[in-house]
């Protein structure tokens, strides 16, 4: 129950701060920032404002299968009665008990199905390679696994719906990052429990990948579509190219060098490529941490690995379909035209789908506007 005079429930607000919010939208985290207002009165509210609760908890409740219990233990201070009595108010017809406690798994109450991973141990492998590198996991409720990322490129969105749209919803955000005032896309999707794998800590899983080389290559594409670099460039005149991962976990590419040290290369160890402090190019983010780098750079091995790359992620198969097309010892002259090509057209695309997360973002938030 709600305390008196607007006070907070002292058992409530002990646990509030282990209740993970990071899972939420930013229209979703405002909303619930709202219902946390002390003595906030629904029922003499502006019509927009409740019109826009009510959006978020149906959005919560119905498309990702948030429970009246879970939104209650995310606003902190309220009971699942007064989630209860809000859905009535706002005229939200609550899940049913069995679907909402137990198997949850009711089409006509759930709006997107959830299906079971059954991928290949090559497949689980890719995907344990981009969240390594790239995605977030959570449980933000019982029984299932939470996958998101950012980004400002549409190469790694299409590989986060091809990858996760076939087995639950991919929800598509617009978001401004406050501290650059920058755009970018949040992807997020809700996932059967089978997806608990991505929630396990990264060394749990390295002796299962090492066992095959098929599974090497899948986990180092991961990576490579997450956080790596295929640079073609000239050496001094001839055509280079060289493979890369970038990183601030120096564990994880030691395990990437163990990789290609097993697969027959001759990596570059792990080596500091940027020190700590100052700020990126780009967006102009403070970099808090170092950053690391593991490459393989001798023609011939770099070549052969990206022939044997499943990579995704279609710039860094356009990148590498180019540098197959190479041979060695060639005037970098002969590329360099199509190598300019395609660096500018990465750059475009992304300029233009950053674009439209700031039109939409402001579209969707007009008092926003700078």
């Amino acid at each position: 129950m709600d305390t008196k005079a607007g006070r907070k429930n002292p058992a409530a607000s002990k646990g509030d701060t282990a209740v993970d919010k990071s899972w939420l939208t930013e229209e979703e985290r405002e909303v619930i920032e709202l219902l946390r207002t002390p003595k906030l009165s629904i029922k003499y509210m502006d019509e927009p404002t409740k019109q826009r609760i009510r959006r978020v908890i149906q959005q919560l409740h119905h498309e990702k299968g948030v429970s009246l219990s879970d939104i209650a233990r995310l606003i902190g201070n309220k009971t699942s009665g007064y989630t209860s009595w809000l859905t009535r108010h706002l005229g939200i017809q609550p899940r049913g008990f069995e679907e909402a406690r137990l198997k949850g798994i009711h089409e006509k109450v759930r709006k997107y199905e959830r299906k079971p991973f059954d991928g290949t141990d090559e497949d689980k492998a890719y995907t344990l390679g981009l969240r390594h590198g790239d995605l977030s996991a959570s449980m933000p409720f019982g029984g299932v696994t939470r996958v998101s990322t950012s980004t400002t490129h549409p190469a790694l969105s299409e590989v986060f719906e091809q990858l996760f749209g076939q087995y639950g919803h991919v929800y598509k955000y617009p978001r401004r990052k406050k501290d650059t005032n920058t755009y970018e896309w949040n992807l997020q999707t809700i996932l059967d429990r089978s997806f608990g794998f991505l929630l396990e800590s990264r060394d749990k899983c390295r002796d299962w990948v090492l066992r095959k080389d098929s599974t090497m290559l899948a986990y180092l594409a991961g990576l490579i579509d997450a956080e790596g670099n295929i640079r073609i460039h000239p050496n001094p005149r001839t055509i280079g190219i060289i493979v890369s991962i970038w990183n601030t976990d120096v564990d994880l590419l030691e395990f990437a060098y163990k990789c290609l040290k097993q697969l027959g290369y001759r990596p570059l160890r792990p080596y500091l490529s940027k020190l700590p402090g100052g700020v990126s190019s780009g967006f102009h983010i403070a970099r808090k941490k170092a950053e690391w780098r593991v490459m393989v750079a001798r023609f011939d091995e770099s070549q052969s690995l990206l022939g044997r790359l499943p990579l995704m992620h279609r710039e860094k198969v356009e990148m590498k379909e180019l540098a197959l097309s190479v041979r060695k010892g060639e005037l970098y002259q002969v590329v360099s035209n199509r190598v300019s090509f395609l660096t500018r057209s990465f750059d475009n695309e992304a300029a233009q789908y950053t674009k439209q997360a700031e039109l939409r973002f402001l579209e969707r938030h007009p008092k926003q506007q700078t």
